[in-house]
């Protein structure tokens, strides 16, 4: 019966890849942050502090296939109510992700998205010794800054912690090892996100030898070098491009870990989603 729960606690793990998440190391950016704060959708977070948000209580016996909410377990041991959470607006918004690295026992995922857009000062003066131990972990490290390339996003959330005195929200707990991508070498991540790119705007992507379309996900270089960040490439494998494309119609991905979200990620450790041809 214990080897039971085991197997069911990590396939729930396994299942949620948050979105939050693009996988990498930090890269600084010195882009500035996009005025105001979005609206966001369904829940009651739409200030930058959020203190007094409140988030409807997930249920504790919800499944994969009830997407809306969901109950997880962080690295500490503690239980986390994630809920899915819409930002519009949500195009060259500014966020920050922190990763807590517990060994054996995996790592956890905090960002300030989609509370409100992060502020650099802060971020660079983390002390992230203090923090690791604060929380338990063996260390810890930045994702981020990055901005968000799609005009609306969905993604799973916990209620707001104070992670270094700021709001942050739990988004994910990983398998150890998780985080080792190779750059161009397609995995599948395991997440909820609801993405929205709308028409007539650019878009940045990926083309892989075989003609699969990848779509930038969020971006960690400054917005004016995205048009033309194919020409810093030095590890594209042959016959893949980058390109800039603007969208006819909208283009809209609902993201289940019961389907392959096929991905890769660049030498800037920026994460690309596989559009499928269906689309």
């Amino acid at each position: 019966m214990r080897n039971m729960r085991k197997i069911k606690r990590y396939l729930l793990t396994m299942s949620l890849l948050c979105s939050l998440m693009t996988l990498g190391a930090c890269n600084q950016n010195p882009a500035t942050e996009k005025a105001g704060t979005p609206e966001v959708k369904g829940t009651d977070i739409g200030s930058k502090s959020a203190v007094n948000s409140e988030i409807k209580p997930a249920d504790t016996t919800a499944s994969q296939d009830h997407t809306d909410k969901i109950t997880m377990t962080t690295g500490q041991g503690k239980t986390m109510e994630l809920t899915l959470q819409t930002l519009s607006d949500s195009r060259d918004y500014l966020y920050c992700e922190l990763v807590f690295d517990y060994g054996d026992a995996g790592n956890d995922i905090y960002s300030t998205s989609p509370l409100g857009q992060g502020k650099l000062e802060w971020w660079d003066d983390l002390d992230l010794e203090a923090l690791a131990e604060e929380f338990g972990a063996k260390s810890v490290y930045k994702n981020g800054p990055q901005w968000w390339s799609m005009d609306e996003v969905g993604v799973m959330a916990s209620q707001p912690v104070k992670v270094a005195g700021v709001n942050m929200v739990f988004g994910a707990h990983l398998p150890p090892g998780t985080m080792n991508i190779q750059k161009y070498t397609v995995f599948n991540p395991a997440k909820f996100q609801n993405l929205v790119w709308e028409a007539g705007k650019p878009v940045y992507q990926i083309v892989d030898a075989e003609g699969h379309v990848y779509i930038l996900q969020g971006y960690k270089v400054p917005t004016e070098e995205l048009a033309t960040l194919g020409e810093r490439f030095k590890r594209l494998p042959d016959g893949w491009e980058y390109r800039v494309n603007v969208l006819k119609e909208n283009l809209m991905m609902k993201l289940t870990p019961r389907e392959p979200i096929p991905s890769v990620q660049d030498e800037f450790n920026q994460i690309y989603i596989r559009i499928s041809k269906s689309k």
